[in-house]
């Protein structure tokens, strides 16, 4: 299990940022972004032992090889009132011109979020850290402890300083789901996926991890 989780967090790790420079200046280094899967979002056409082919939302057809490392997770509903303060989250968002509700020393920039993911306790920690996504040029995924709660505002925090957190508007109309260990069973024809690959040689993509929704769930971000 130290091994699995550990593989984990290396391949779907974000940057770290670094506690001498504020979350709204950070950027990501080129090496980090470059190691970074690349990110497919579609639906399940074909599932064969070693490889499934996903028709994207982009109106691709992608194969994507397994290995036996690959990780599988599932995302199913979940609500709001499932968040404590310490629950495990990652969420999308984008930064606002406004100032975050919460109270701390230093005034932080507040953020809306587009999906909340509550993370399991199971892989806690996975993707620990704050990058840029590719909702749009100005999205960042970040992913951390809940440190502090105002109404639907909540503080991500990923490091030890203040800095190190994002304060992000979980809005009535955005999807919340929990995310949690799934295993290949969940790979069916039909079924939504969000999967992180990487190129080999020959140009063939081979899936780091793949998400998969439950109870009609779509993981289009």
């Amino acid at each position: 299990m130290v091994r699995t989780f550990s593989y984990l967090l290396a391949i779907l790790s974000v940057v770290v940022v670094t506690t001498t420079i504020p979350v709204e200046a950070q950027t990501v280094t080129e090496d980090a972004e470059a190691a970074q899967p690349d990110r497919i979002r579609g639906q399940i056409t074909t599932v064969e032992e070693t490889s499934i082919v996903i028709a994207t939302t982009g109106g691709e057809e992608v194969r994507l090889g397994f290995s036996n490392g690959v990780s599988i997770f599932s995302l199913s509903k979940a609500s709001f009132t499932d968040v404590d303060f310490g629950s495990y989250v990652g969420s999308v968002s984008v930064r606002l011109d406004t100032y975050s509700p919460i109270v701390r020393d230093s005034l932080s920039w507040l953020h809306r979020g587009f999906e909340l993911r509550i993370i399991d306790d199971e892989i806690r920690g996975i993707a620990l850290g704050h990058t840029s996504w590719d909702l749009s040029s100005d999205s960042v995924m970040s992913h951390g402890w809940v440190d502090d709660l105002e109404i639907r505002v909540l503080s991500i925090k990923y490091g030890p300083t203040e800095e190190e957190e994002t304060d992000v508007d979980i809005p009535r109309d955005v999807p919340i789901h929990r995310m949690a260990l799934g295993d290949k069973s969940l790979l069916q024809p039909g079924a939504h996926v969000f999967a992180g690959a990487q190129k080999d040689a020959n140009d063939n993509y081979a899936a780091v991890f793949v998400m998969i929704g439950k109870d009609g769930v779509v993981p289009s971000l």
